[in-house]
C-alpha cells in the first residue's frame, strides 16, 4: 500500500500538514487530499514535487483571489 505524507513549502520551510494520504484530486482551484481513514482537506497549492520512493508529496501555496480574502488551507464541509 502507499500512503503519503504531505507537506507545504512556504519560503523554503516545510511544514507536515497530512499523514496517510491516499487521494489527491484538484478541487475548486486547488487540490483535495484525502486520508485511507477520510479525512479530507482542501489546500490552495499545487504540487511541488512527488517522491514515491520516500512516499512524500511537497506542495507549494498558492494565493488567489477567493470572495473570503483567505487563501490558503480548510477542512472539507460536507454537503
Amino acid at each position: 500500500m502507499c500512503l503519503a505524507t504531505v507537506y507545504i513549502e512556504d519560503d523554503g520551510q516545510r511544514e507536515q500538514v497530512m499523514q496517510d494520504v491516499a487521494w489527491i484530486k484538484p478541487a475548486n482551484g486547488g487540490l483535495q487530499l484525502t486520508t485511507l481513514l477520510g479525512e479530507s482537506r482542501l489546500f490552495q497549492a499545487q504540487i511541488e514535487s512527488i517522491d514515491l520512493m520516500n512516499s512524500l508529496i511537497v506542495l507549494k501555496r498558492v494565493t488567489i483571489d477567493s470572495p473570503e480574502g483567505v487563501p490558503g488551507d480548510q477542512k472539507d464541509k460536507p454537503v
